[in-house]
């Protein structure tokens, strides 16, 4: 059996959050949720998620200076992230993709089968 995989999920929406948690862990995965980039941060000293699933809208710190402290750190430079946002403009996934974003996914256009798919999809 394969090994549990471990998602970090940043989201301040806490319904939000929480069906991902649930559909995540349905599906046999360990799921720690932040409600923000600081608070995802410090989580981040003791865990090693395989996948982040990051909103970028967030009070504090946003998914844009998370990902810059991300990438900051040696440990987390290569972290599988899969953006989840309301921002759909070329600007925002461009901004993405140079801190290492491979997969940016606009809420209002994927289902949460989708958004499951791809984080339980190939690691890399």
């Amino acid at each position: 059996m394969p090994e549990k995989k471990t998602i970090l999920v940043v989201e301040d929406d806490h319904f939000l959050s929480d069906i991902y948690k649930r559909q995540l862990e349905g599906k046999g995965c360990k799921v720690v949720v932040a409600g923000n980039g600081t608070e995802a941060l410090k989580v981040l000293k003791d865990l090693k998620p395989d996948v982040i699933l990051l909103d970028l809208i967030m009070p504090g710190m946003n998914g844009f200076e998370f990902l810059e402290a991300l990438r900051a750190e040696a440990d987390h430079k290569k972290r599988r992230v899969i953006v989840l946002s309301n921002l759909g403009q070329e600007s925002d996934k461009e901004r993405c993709k140079t801190l290492g974003v491979k997969e940016y996914l606009v809420k209002t256009d994927v289902s949460v089968d989708q958004i499951l798919s791809a984080v339980l999809g190939s690691s890399g």
